[in-house]
Order: C-alpha cells, then structure tokens, then sequence
C-alpha cells in the first residue's frame, strides 16, 4: 500500500515543514490546492517543498482549466520538473473553491477532457489544439509528468480511466464504492483500449483516529458536509441510496466554500448537528472517511485493500500549524498495525 495526503496551503513554511516530514516518515506523496483566495499560490509553494525534498512526489491536487490556462499549467508543471525531477504528479479537476470562490462555474466534462489532453501534448509534444487554438510551448522537451484526473460521480470516473494517467476518486472508500468505482475506471479505460493496471489511482477520504473511537468519529462528523457538497449541484442521482438522497444534497448545500478547508468551531458544529439531524451521518461516515480507534482505521484500510484500493490518501484539510496532526497520527498508531500484515504491505503498489 502506498499513502499520500493533501494539503490545503495556509502558509509556506506550515508547508514545507509537512513535506520534509511526511518524506521522513515514508508518505509517497502530497498534494496542494489550488484555491487563491484562501490559500497560498500552489506553484511557489510546491517549488519551496520541491526544493527541501528528495524523493517525495508532489503536485497540485488539484488545479482546473477555468482559471489557468494550458499554457501557463505546462510551464509550471515542467519547472517544477525541474527543481524535482521524475516527482511532479497533476492533479485536474472541473473547479471546486478555486473557482467557484473566484464566480466561476467548473467545467463540463468535455472542457476538463479538452485541458487534459492539451496540457499532455504541451508536456510531451509541445504542441497542443485547445477551444479552437493552436497552442505551443517551446522549451520543456518531453516531460513525463502524470496527468491525474479527480472524480466523483460516475461520468467522471469513467472519463478518468479513459484520460488519465492516474485517477483520484472521491466517491467514498466503502468496499462498495470502490469496486463500483473500479468497474467505471475499468469501462474507460476500455473504451480508450487502454491497460486498466496501468492506470494509478488514489482513494481519497479524510483519516480521524484517536484511542477513543467514538471521539475520532465524532471529530469526522463536520468533514461529511465538505464531502458531499459537490452532489449538491447535480443532484447526486444514482449516487446514493434514494431515501437518502434528499437529505444528503440538503446537508452538502448548506456547505460554505468561502471557509473551505478551515471552518469555524461554529461551523464545523453545526455540520455535524445537521448530518445527524437529516439522518444521513452514520452512511456518509462509513462510506466517506476512515475514522475509529487505531485498530478499526487498520481494518478499514485492510477491507479497502481487499476491494482494490492500494493507495489511500488523506483528505487533509487543517488548520495552519496542525496540518501533520491527523498523516503523524496514522503513521504512529495505524502504520504499525498495518505492517503486521505482510500481504498489504508487499502487494502491488500505485495501480489498482
């Protein structure tokens, strides 16, 4: 199994602090927003942890193509390149806070594979045909730097496993979602005639853990609104079970992007209040997050596992100056359990 973590940028050095930590402690990579209007810029602040690692992957998870350019994105995943070389993973999205918080709207699936595929060919060609242009960028050479496209309901997820070089699935890590998940993944990348195992893929769920279980729980609780609210646009059909549907989009259109990644204590109560009140909060938590005592994490991560889901990344929002909280809470007391099961340790890892 491989772990990595995200990080919602609140200050550079808070920042680069967690890369040269999550390195020392054996994470395979992190991952940076790329939301401006409350967060640092996402370039600089991976050039400043770029340059204070050696062997950790990192990249933006994830920018979009409404507010940059295809362009502009080569140039920057191909500096980054630069400083560290074969380490730079792209993750792109439709837009979440850093547009949506800047009066965008994110993109239609069409927009998101059109950037793709033209910041690929600047990547890799140098040459790209994007909403009718000829773009070029002449310095680069050939990158071999990943594309990794984030999804969460089912046209994106099938759209990921035909474009991306890796895919970052936010539909929940029940065993479950994963294998339905997977079955998407598969479908694209057949219709693309591409190899499924190929294709690396990243779980992504927010990680509670605590001796009490029931306090890690608990703690998870406000997360659940963060992470249903992208339904709260499309409706969430076939997504969830239908007698739940309602109060699943209530709970995610009542989430504040202004504050995304860093609530207030207010906020993130009245969060957890509504999802136990709509009824939805035992479903969303077993789907959406790992949370429990030490040992219920490791079973849950074995169950995932056993489902196909070998690389598991922290949904890390935090507030500045705890962002290792949660990533040095799993390597402490959840690693250890996890490395008394060679097979999970030994397997396969990056695809699946």
């Amino acid at each position: 199994m491989k772990f990595g973590f995200g990080v919602n940028p609140q200050g550079v050095d808070d920042v680069v602090s967690a890369g040269v930590q999550a390195e020392t402690l054996g994470f395979d990579r992190i991952g940076l927003w790329d939301s401006p209007l409350g967060h640092r810029e996402v370039w600089m602040t991976l050039g400043a942890v770029a340059a204070k690692t050696e062997k950790l992957r990192l990249g933006p998870w994830v920018t979009n193509g409404i507010t940059r350019h295809p362009v502009v994105t080569a140039a920057a995943a191909a500096t980054l390149d630069d400083i560290a070389p074969g380490r730079v993973i792209l993750g792109v999205g439709s837009g979440d806070s850093g547009v949506y918080n800047l009066a965008g709207v994110g993109s239609k699936l069409a927009d998101l594979e059109e950037f793709v595929v033209a910041v690929r060919g600047l990547l890799t060609t140098g040459r790209a045909e994007w909403r009718g242009q000829s773009l070029a960028i002449d310095w680069p050479g050939e990158r071999d730097v990943k594309i990794f496209v984030s999804a969460h309901g089912p046209k994106a997820t099938r759209l990921a496993g035909r474009i991306g070089d890796g895919v970052i699935v936010g539909s929940g890590v029940s065993p479950e979602a994963i294998r339905s998940a997977r079955d998407l993944i598969a479908a694209g990348c057949e219709e693309a005639g591409r190899d499924e195992s190929q294709i690396e893929t990243w779980w992504m769920a927010p990680w509670y853990i605590s001796e009490d279980g029931e306090q890690a729980k608990n703690d998870a609780l406000w997360h659940l609104t963060s992470l249903v609210h992208h339904w709260s646009r499309t409706g969430g059909k076939g997504m969830f079970p239908e007698e739940l549907r309602e109060g699943i989009i209530k709970l995610g259109s009542g989430y504040h992007l202004r504050s995304h990644g860093d609530p207030s204590p207010e906020e993130k109560g009245q969060y957890a209040v509504e999802a136990e009140r709509l009824g939805v909060a035992d479903y969303l938590r077993r789907r959406f997050t790992i949370s429990g005592t030490p040992a219920e994490v490791c079973a849950q991560m074995t169950e995932a596992a056993q489902a196909g889901a070998l690389n598991l990344d922290c949904a890390n929002a935090a507030p500045k100056g705890r962002v290792m909280v949660r990533p040095t809470n799993f390597h402490t007391l959840v690693r250890p359990l996890l490395e008394e099961q060679p097979a999970m340790v030994t397997g396969t890892a990056h695809v699946h």
